[in-house]
């Protein structure tokens, strides 16, 4: 038979191996004579311990290889035989003196890990024959970190694996770690100190009562539409922002910011679509880019609603909370005006806007729009001229119309 030593893992004490003797009966008497097999001369050597008179006998700091028992006393005589191995696997991870990978080991565009895993071997010999054995041992490996977002290639094939892609933005440790046939486990280490940069950010939008949100009302996508960048990005020294980047609008828009922690806002006047993306450029000159299609990552689109205006018919200014206000639907309008006239010509109110943004409330059918005298039941024109930020013109016939103004029943009659 055999028997297997090991260490503790990560212990620096030398391990030894311990044999115990016990006799059929475990009453004193018993003799015990322990020798060491000697392969060169194919037997045992002479006793290096001996004990008498003893129920049991035992054996401390043993190194690997065969050992024999004689056991004698007045009425037995036996010998038992057994083959002490020390098991101790290799497991290293190159690296400097001070534990981290070398220096040599990555660039912007990789990391380059390598270990050794390797089995200890137990030869032993045939006692009767004298021919040299070996008892089975393999080892299997894996390679992990401690960073959730690193893939590490093939962790449990290539003992020397490079990465080329989910480069560490942040400091990570590799581990190796192996299991020999005897369930022996080790694993060595190599700290990382990231050179590379991830580039990340989010979107805020501006909505009409001024609030920044995640996402907005369909309608409220408009020009001028006011967007704030979150920059998110990890181990980044100078980003590279680009705002503008639209087949439609043919232009594009740059800035550079040297502040990781500062939040951007660029101002979209042009409807259409844009892709806006970030280039992040560590310490060490790494570059990502985000979002990066060729990673596999959805663009991120910005929509800006074309410019629109539609004319209700009919409002009921009576107070009651409902349709008090005539009004238009206007969106990514950067110019308006509107003239209300009575039937008989007369202009009762007029509205022009001053900011870049539609912001128009409607009118409440008082003349002037000032709340002290009420405009009378009836028809009224207005005309509008208009004109969007996507440089479409509302204006001529097609936005020169009629409305009712109605209070009561009674104000259908005339």
């Amino acid at each position: 038979m055999y028997y297997i030593f090991y260490a503790p893992e990560h212990s620096a004490s030398p391990v030894y191996g311990s044999l115990m003797a016990f006799p059929p009966k475990g009453t004193a008497g018993w003799n015990f004579e322990w020798s060491k097999y000697d392969s060169i001369m194919n037997d045992f050597a002479p006793p290096f311990r001996i004990e008498l008179g003893v129920s049991s006998s035992r054996v401390d700091n043993l190194e690997s290889g065969g050992y024999r028992v004689h056991i004698q006393s007045a009425d037995l005589d036996t010998f038992l035989r057994a083959w002490v191995f020390i098991n101790d696997p290799i497991v290293q991870v190159e690296k400097d003196d001070s534990g981290k990978l070398k220096l040599y080991k990555y660039t912007c565009d990789y990391i380059q890990l390598d270990g050794i895993a390797q089995a200890d071997t137990h030869p032993y010999e045939d006692l009767l024959t004298g021919q040299p054995l070996t008892i089975p041992n393999g080892m299997s490996f894996i390679w992990t970190s401690d960073n959730p977002d690193v893939t590490i290639p093939a962790p449990t094939y290539w003992v020397n694996p490079r990465l080329g892609s989910d480069l560490p933005s942040i400091d990570t440790w590799f581990i190796l770690t192996a299991v020999d046939s005897f369930g022996l486990s080790r694993d060595d280490s190599v700290f990382y100190e990231t050179v590379h940069t991830k580039a990340e950010f989010s979107l805020l939008y501006e909505a009409p009562d001024g609030q920044w949100m995640e996402t907005l009302d369909k309608e409220d996508y408009e020009a001028p539409l006011k967007v704030r960048f979150v920059n998110l990005s990890e181990n980044g020294e100078e980003f590279q922002w680009t705002y503008i980047d639209s087949a439609k609008a043919g232009k594009s828009g740059e800035a550079v910011n040297y502040d990781l922690e500062d939040t951007l806002e660029f101002v979209y006047y042009i409807p259409g679509y844009y892709y806006p993306r970030l280039t992040s450029i560590s310490e060490a000159q790494c570059v990502d880019s985000f979002p990066d299609p060729g990673q596999g990552e959805v663009l991120i689109e910005i929509k800006v609603n074309p410019s629109d205006l539609e004319v209700m018919n009919v409002f009921t200014p009576n107070e009651d909370g409902v349709n008090d206000y005539f009004i238009v639907y206007a969106k990514s309008l950067r110019q308006f005006r509107i003239s209300i006239y009575n039937r008989w010509g007369n202009l009762v109110y007029r509205y022009e806007q001053t900011d870049e943004k539609f912001g128009w409330q409607g009118w409440d059918g008082t003349i002037d729009g000032r709340g002290k005298s009420k405009a009378e039941p009836g028809v009224y024109y207005y005309v509008i001229e208009a004109l969007g930020w996507d440089a479409e013109k509302y204006r001529g016939g097609v936005y020169k119309g009629f409305f009712y103004l109605v209070r009561g029943k009674d104000d259908l009659n005339f």
